[in-house]
């Protein structure tokens, strides 16, 4: 099989043409795709014909599927795929999926089911060369920093008996975890920036306002323009990204037009910082 691959930005993001996803890929083909994702960090495949079930074993091939959320249900079709429905979800904030839980998602693989004629975009930015352009001093700095990451509202429903099954068990109590706010990455060994304003609630040992002061400047440098490629969704693209060194956004600019994305998610280890590497 050969692939063309069309750069979107400098920084992240990468078209792969030429590979359906419905079939499974040789082992060349495998190794090209998965040498490009971890290149451009996030990549689309366009015109795919995927049913919950294609999708699921596409994205087997790249590591071991976990279940759609630990306390969002999946849909009926298939326990391992979480629907994105705009009549419920819109998730116009920067974040990076489920960082607060222990073990976050190594990548999420989402399917564009229904979007509309116009809005309904994804921005994506690379927390890689966010961290590659600090400034030294802050860079040193930040290497020896710990992050929590919490979800209050999902624990709430954790705490309700609404968790669902994650990691073999069922979720039956959230709290605080750490990250290292550097994070090395388990196959490239590059560094990034491991927080997001979502789920990252304080860093350890800051008290007060010195805490937020400093994730709101990480949060601002991540997510400048320089930063950041845009997608714009077709039905029939699948877009898989890589969730240890990327924050994205679903922009609301749609109105009441229906949008209908298909999430799976692979199952990452637990997250190491520069000391632990």
């Amino acid at each position: 099989m050969t692939i063309e691959v069309r750069a979107i930005s400098p920084v992240l993001g990468a078209e792969i043409l030429g590979v359906d996803c419905s079939e499974p890929l040789d082992a060349d083909t495998l190794a090209s795709v998965r040498r490009t994702w971890l290149e451009h960090l996030v990549v689309f495949f366009p015109d795919q014909q995927l049913s919950p079930d294609t999708q699921v074993a596409f994205a087997s091939q790249f590591g071991a599927v976990t279940a759609a959320h630990p306390v969002e249900p999946s849909i009926d079709e298939h326990t391992s795929v979480l629907g994105v429905d705009s009549t419920k979800d819109r998730v116009n904030w920067w974040h990076t999926d489920v960082t607060y839980m222990a073990r976050p998602p190594m990548a999420s693989l989402l399917y564009a089911v229904t979007v509309p004629d116009v809005g309904g975009d994804t921005m994506f930015a690379s927390t890689r060369h966010a961290y590659e352009t600090l400034a030294p001093p802050l860079q040193g700095f930040c290497d020896t920093l710990t992050a929590w990451h919490f979800d209050p509202y999902y624990a709430q429903l954790v705490a309700e008996g609404k968790g669902k099954e994650w990691a073999d068990r069922k979720v039956r109590r959230l709290t605080p975890v750490e990250h290292p706010v550097v994070r090395v990455h388990p196959e490239t060994k590059r560094k990034a920036l491991f927080v997001n304003p979502q789920f990252t609630v304080g860093l350890k040992g800051f008290p007060g306002r010195q805490g937020p002061a400093l994730l709101q400047l990480l949060y601002d440098h991540c997510t400048q323009w320089e930063n950041i490629c845009r997608y714009r969704w077709h039905a029939g693209t699948l877009g898989m990204w890589d969730n240890r060194a990327t924050l994205h956004y679903a922009l609301n600019d749609y109105g009441t037009a229906r949008r209908i994305m298909h999430r799976v998610t692979l199952a990452g280890g637990r997250p190491y910082g520069p000391v632990a590497a």
